[in-house]
């Protein structure tokens, strides 16, 4: 018997665990206060609304619909090969042996070998990727950034990140990243224990383990976070960081900070990974879906709000940059809180919170593979939870070795250059990183959103979004719900208003939300540049 959720909130905190992880904690505030801070946070609320939201609901509402894996998801029409389907293999080939004539043989070869996949397998083959190959390689990585966060966190308690200034946090920082010298230990040691302590939690189940240690971890997050808040409030000077962060100086903005505000709404919500549609598949038919996923939402977007209210009021306070990038919680905010009394005490809750952020996000990604492996492979869920730790450790190890550069595998660097005929990003943590973000998630978002939309069908999953809710909220007269009034419409599937929330959604899923998810791969990859 497959199981389901516990209690609505434990759902809801679990698929927000999963969104409210480094996405929210790291990257957003780097690339906020890359971006002009208050003009950003404006640009990305829109696009979480008018992007993320949308292919939120198909997600949920196609997971319970097929209370399967993601490969089982996409067989919701009784068939894996459609007209559909041949038609995106056929010129996924057509441009793969495009790009072999123009002598891009690296690309041209995995679009070509894609297409014919696609071709063979159909849609299953978007539920492999978005359910197996995506999770493994976030999880590989990301376990390595877990790892160093247990060990700043360790450092922060027993006093050891003492730096005062961005060169001595650089200090700390090389041979961590480099896990070389009298830190390669420590670094492959934490990234085991955090990969570990993942695979037990999914050892216990959805609800057992899943859900119970998201309702704990969760609040304590925002507790952190509130704490961290008021801290950084009570500095002086902190008020120039609260300028920055809710002022909107809309001169700032460039049209690299809109493709950046809509490609990070669609990743802070863990779209396109397979998280948010396998846990989708665990809840049941009397669920509300749209109130959960609003709620969702609401606690995504307040984690990412409340980071920045904790990092940038300290950030200016104690006269940083907050335009420091990807180094800004490792280097700039320890340095800022060693000027504060109790420094060592502000460090260690705020990497006790990046470390709860991280591990909510990674337990999450566990998941999708290892339903695959039951469902669609008939393994028991404690041998499927083994297996894919063995993967995600022994790739965790190998991109321990490689965060900062190429010199331990050189050997598979001359290799890939000599596939790809051109330079590599400066890590092979970087490479995947680029191949998994920038071409594998929105490329699966892009392909499902197309699938609700054109292939199973707005109008099946609009029912499906019924379930469980008052058909007002899905088919009434969105003025009239605004007013404050209901529309007593009768049948929901005799009357549906023009207006209505049901036809807003399958006009964004249809049209809006694959074309500027396509928009953004695009940039990603550097195929079309703003």
């Amino acid at each position: 018997m497959r199981e389901q959720w516990g209690s609505r909130w434990g759902f809801i905190f679990a698929v927000a665990g999963s969104a409210v992880g480094l996405g929210n904690i790291w990257k957003f505030p780097y690339i906020c206060g890359m971006n002009g801070g208050g003009a950003f946070v404006l640009l990305y609320l829109v696009c979480v609304v008018l992007v993320g939201f949308p292919l939120l609901l198909a997600e949920l509402a196609m997971g319970r619909a097929a209370q399967s894996s993601t490969v089982g998801a996409f067989l919701l029409k009784n068939k894996s090969r459609t007209t559909f389907s041949d038609l995106i293999g056929s010129l996924l080939v057509i441009i793969g042996v495009i790009l072999l004539f123009l002598n891009h043989y690296g690309y041209g070869t995995a679009v070509t070998v894609a297409g014919i996949v696609f071709l063979v397998f159909g849609w299953k083959t978007v539920g492999f990727i978005s359910g197996v190959i995506i999770p493994i390689i976030i999880t590989g990585y990301y376990g390595v950034i877990g790892g160093w966060t247990l060990l700043y966190m360790g450092k922060s308690f027993l006093r050891q990140l003492n730096f005062g200034d961005p060169n001595g946090a650089a200090a700390v920082m090389e041979p961590i990243a480099a896990a070389s010298g009298d830190m390669m230990i420590p670094v492959l040691g934490c990234t085991v224990l955090f990969m570990s302590l993942c695979a037990l939690v999914c050892f216990s189940g959805v609800r057992k383990g899943i859900e119970r240690w998201s309702k704990v971890l969760m609040p304590l997050l925002f507790v952190l976070l509130i704490v961290l808040i008021v801290r950084g409030l009570t500095l002086p000077g902190a008020e120039n960081g609260l300028k920055f962060f809710l002022s909107p100086d809309f001169s700032k903005l460039s049209a690299n900070s809109v493709i950046a505000a809509m490609g990070h709404s669609f990743f802070s919500l863990s779209l396109g990974m397979g998280i948010v549609l396998t846990y989708g598949s665990y809840l049941g038919k009397k669920e509300n879906i749209v109130n959960s996923a609003v709620s969702v939402l609401v606690l995504d977007t307040m984690a990412a709000m409340m980071a920045g209210l904790a990092i940038f009021p300290a950030v200016f306070a104690m006269g940083f940059k907050e335009t420091s990038g990807p180094v800004l919680i490792y280097e700039v905010l320890p340095a800022s809180f060693n000027h504060i009394p109790g420094g060592w005490l502000w460090n260690g809750m705020f990497f006790m919170m990046i470390a709860i952020a991280a591990f909510t996000s990674e337990m999450s990604l566990f998941e999708p593979p290892v339903r695959v492996f039951v469902d669609e492979f008939k393994m028991k869920r404690r041998s499927a939870v083994a297996l894919v730790a063995v993967i995600c450790i022994a790739l965790g190890v190998v991109c321990a070795f490689s965060m900062s550069d190429w010199s331990r595998f050189s050997g598979l660097q001359n290799f890939l250059i000599k596939v790809w005929g051109e330079d590599l990003s400066p890590s092979l943590f970087l490479v995947l990183d680029s191949f998994a973000c920038n071409w594998l998630l929105p490329l699966c978002g892009f392909i499902l959103s197309l699938y609700v939309g054109w292939g199973w069908g707005v109008r099946r999953a609009a029912k499906e979004l019924r379930k469980g809710t008052d058909s007002n909220i899905v088919n009434g007269n969105l003025w009239l719900l605004f007013a404050g009034f209901k529309d007593n419409s009768g049948d929901e599937d005799r009357k549906i208003s023009l207006f209505s929330l049901a036809v807003l959604w399958g006009f964004f899923v249809r049209f809006i939300t694959p074309v500027v998810v396509f928009i953004a791969f695009l940039n990603a990859v550097g195929a079309v540049k703003f």
